[in-house]
């Protein structure tokens, strides 16, 4: 097919295009803001790819690719194109799994997990023992490989890469399919040791039965085709700046391509120098910076809002307070009411001080109380009303009590008259619409009793 002549929609670039997103339900799905047609569109550097983002390359040193174990190494962007940089690992005989096991072709070789491999995930690698007593004996259950009809015996230093001895193994395996039965022994030497193993086969040549090539057996020991040899013996490639105590100049891993991967920071060939200005970005650091400065924005403006809604609601509330009116502790003087006119208090007799001018504090007592007057006259006829107005129909009630409708005239108290009084006149500072009536003087309160005019008979 690549030998065809270039075809748009393929989902390949070839000669002639600068992209190819697909057909036009995959360019629809991705990378078709970025690519029409096979050529880019105005302002796009890519249309698809692990370091393309929004039709523009990911910056370098971008995570592109993450490592799978200990033996693999992470990808990054380089910066200027839109494909993640080729997959690569560890050079072999790099130490993994807490140093139990070396790297060896891009993955940790130990016996413990090539027995997880086969059997399953509950399943052990046999103790050394079984090993030691099983491998050397060169027979079904243990040896060192086959020769035509008969099984190799182990020498003593090679049995730990001989046949491979698990624990507690599966009746299946996990793949491949099982040539012949699983052997099985118990041995007892101050403890029961379960020691089984079994031949599985990928293919007429590849038998997982045996304990893998690059698997330690050893301090700085390597199994390679049954036998347990030195890591010399391997001949390991060496990156540029390695000597016998560090690797790249100890700022980098060796790669299969025997090439330096340096940290973060560092760069060269061999890692030697460091970097001054930080051209490498994390993605997830630039996330996480973003996530940050929004959640401090975010603080920031709530914090701003509760005092809005707070001092907003205090205010409504101080408007909403009548000024002037407002309730004392019970059994203080003058304890003022909502509709009670300032300086004058309630009709309680324990309320009923007298002022310094003599005249009573009682709002009761300066206005009669029709209860107490008599409506006829000593000459027998009915008092009359014309001054008080008319008293049935338009009586206001004022916290239970009722008051006589006021008079036209503009009188107050003056402040003389009522050293209690801030503003001076009663009058000004009450809520209501007309004037307070008349204080008495001293005559008209001798004959308060007869204020009321009657009628002389015709």
């Amino acid at each position: 097919q690549l030998l065809d002549p270039p075809e748009c929609g393929n989902g390949f670039v070839e000669d002639g295009e600068e992209c190819d997103c697909g057909t036009i339900a995959e360019c629809a799905s991705e990378g078709g803001e970025c690519c029409n047609t096979c050529t880019l569109t105005a302002g796009s550097q890519c249309s698809n790819g692990l370091c393309c983002r929004k039709c523009r390359f990911e910056p370098k040193g971008v995570l592109c690719r993450e490592a799978v174990n200990d033996c693999d190494i992470a990808e990054n962007c380089t910066g200027n194109s839109s494909q993640c940089s080729p997959n690569i690992h560890k050079m072999d005989g790099y130490s993994c799994d807490n140093k139990q096991g070396i790297c060896f072709g891009g993955r940790c070789k130990t016996r413990d997990r090539q027995c997880k491999y086969i059997w399953g995930e509950k399943v052990t690698a046999a103790d050394r023992y079984c090993y030691e007593k099983l491998n050397i004996e060169g027979t079904e259950k243990g040896n060192c490989g086959r020769d035509k009809d008969s099984w190799i015996q182990c020498n003593k230093q090679d049995v730990l890469c001989g046949y491979l001895l698990c624990s507690n193994i599966s009746s299946v395996p996990r793949l491949g399919e099982l040539d012949g039965e699983i052997t099985s022994s118990i041995l007892q030497f101050g403890k029961v040791y379960n020691c089984s193993g079994g031949h599985v086969k990928l293919d007429e040549e590849t038998d997982l039965g045996y304990v893998e090539n690059g698997t330690p057996c050893g301090p700085n020991m390597v199994c390679l085709e049954h036998r347990c040899l030195p890591t010399e013996a391997f001949n390991f490639s060496t990156c540029p700046g390695t000597t016998d105590s560090q690797i790249c100049s100890g700022h980098g891993v060796c790669s299969n391509e025997i090439k330096c991967v340096c940290d973060r920071f560092w760069g060269g060939d061999d890692c030697s120098f460091r970097i001054k200005d930080d051209i490498y970005f994390d993605k997830d650091a630039i996330n996480k910076g973003v996530v940050s400065t929004n959640i401090i924005i975010g603080a920031i403006a709530g914090t701003i809002l509760v005092l809005a809604l707070v001092l907003g609601i205090t205010g409504w509330g101080y408007k909403q307070i009548p000024q002037g009116d407002y309730v004392k502790k019970p059994g203080e003087a003058d304890s003022f009411y909502s509709d009670m006119p300032p300086g004058v208090s309630t009709n309680s007799a324990s309320s009923s001080k007298k002022r310094s001018n003599g005249l009573s504090h009682s709002w009761s007592e300066r206005i009669p109380d029709t209860k107490h007057i008599s409506d006829i006259c000593e000459n027998g006829r009915p008092r009359s009303n014309s001054w008080q107005g008319n008293i049935g129909g338009n009586r206001k009630k004022v916290r239970g009590k009722r008051f006589r409708p006021r008079s036209n005239s503009t009188e107050t108290l003056s402040p003389a008259k009522s050293p209690s009084s801030s503003t001076g006149s009663i009058a000004s500072s009450r809520k209501y619409p007309y004037p307070m009536p008349p204080l008495p003087d001293e005559e008209k309160k001798a004959n308060r009793q007869s204020a009321r005019v009657c009628v002389p008979l015709l």
